[in-house]
């Protein structure tokens, strides 16, 4: 269950893309995760959306000809493998270039969409007056949707 933030130029998404993009962005974060479908994982999973002025988000070079996109991912450390990662930058990306309305392109989003990890050591995340612990959120979200699946099978 991340937090997920994402910074970007004002204008760059609709204002439907705006409300629409934590979601994506949560689902496919939670599914890598492997807890994709738990209502418990979803209320757990923040989306900050830091929508800055335009002449806040730029390049030493001068001024972006697109917007540019900086997303992060604060996860429990070993929740996401490299590859786990690897996978979400790029499902990230184009999640951006969907919500733009721009077609993919791979070259150009190496300069466009940076997504970053940081991994917190499993105690040193406090959740309220609890450590957040790997083995307790999946224990969590596999009660809960057993508990639905068996829900449906009545």
């Amino acid at each position: 269950m991340p937090i997920i933030d994402i910074s970007f130029p004002q204008g760059a998404l609709r204002e439907q893309a705006k409300q629409d993009l934590p979601n994506v962005l949560g689902q496919i974060a939670l599914g890598y995760e492997g807890l994709k479908g738990s209502r418990f994982a979803e209320a757990f999973t923040w989306v900050y959306v830091n929508e800055l002025p335009q002449a806040q988000v730029t390049q030493v070079s001068g001024t972006p000809p697109k917007p540019i996109y900086r997303v992060r991912f604060t996860t429990l450390q070993t929740l996401l493998d490299d590859e786990s990662k690897k996978r979400l930058g790029v499902d990230t990306a184009r999640a951006i270039y969907q919500a733009e309305g721009t077609s993919w392109n791979a070259r150009e989003a190496h300069n466009r969409v940076w997504t970053f990890f940081e991994d917190v050591r499993q105690g040193d995340w406090i959740v309220g007056d609890q450590v957040n612990r790997i083995e307790d959120l999946k224990a969590a979200a596999a009660k809960e949707l057993a508990a639905s699946s068996q829900e449906s099978v009545a």
